[in-house]
């Protein structure tokens, strides 16, 4: 089945806002534990009540920027949130389209690799999560992507950090992306 449009944008702008804000180069392991809420209008998520919040009023999307870890930090790991009007005929179950995206992700960054894909729940909806790693910028990364369909509404979660930190953020972005919740 092709991915319709809308999705593919959302997949661009991921890669666009997870380039711009990168990830941090240490290797000590972090668990948030104390969580803020952040709501609008189509959905509402809980972040770590340290990391930045930047929201672009252009496309809705909201990213969720960490602190850095030291001053030799010059990447920071970071949580997006995205949402589009889905047309009718795009309006079946994430597994459909799963294909469609992961080579949409791999044109877009040629050498990164689909590691799993996997079927979730999130708050009763059918999610599709993704993990590919690549390198850019001569830093080796890893990208966690979920996509959640509701009505005509899709959205995309995603993380990116160094690829090894993936294991100690994992606590965290379990915590967010099951947060994760759908305002009607």
């Amino acid at each position: 089945m092709k991915m319709p449009h809308h999705l593919r944008i959302m997949i661009q702008c991921f890669f666009v806002v997870s380039f711009l804000l990168g990830c941090s180069q240490t290797n000590e392991s972090v668990e948030a534990t104390e969580f803020k809420e952040y709501k609008n209008n189509k959905f509402s998520i809980s972040y770590p009540v340290d990391w930045a919040v930047v929201e672009n009023p252009k496309d809705g999307s909201v990213a969720f920027k960490s602190p850095k870890e030291s001053n030799e930090d010059l990447h920071t790991e970071n949580i997006m949130v995205m949402s589009t009007t889905l047309p009718v005929e795009a309006r079946s179950p994430m597994e459909n389209y799963k294909n469609g995206i992961i080579e949409k992700m791999k044109k877009q960054s040629p050498g990164f690799e689909v590691q799993n894909t996997s079927n979730l729940t999130i708050n009763e909806l059918s999610a599709l999560e993704i993990l590919f790693k690549g390198k850019r910028d001569n830093v080796n990364i890893a990208y966690r992507l979920t996509f959640l369909v509701k009505s005509k509404t899709g959205f995309a979660i995603g993380f990116a950090c160094q690829d090894g930190d993936l294991a100690k953020y994992a606590s965290t972005i379990d915590k967010v992306t099951n947060s994760f919740k759908i305002l009607e």
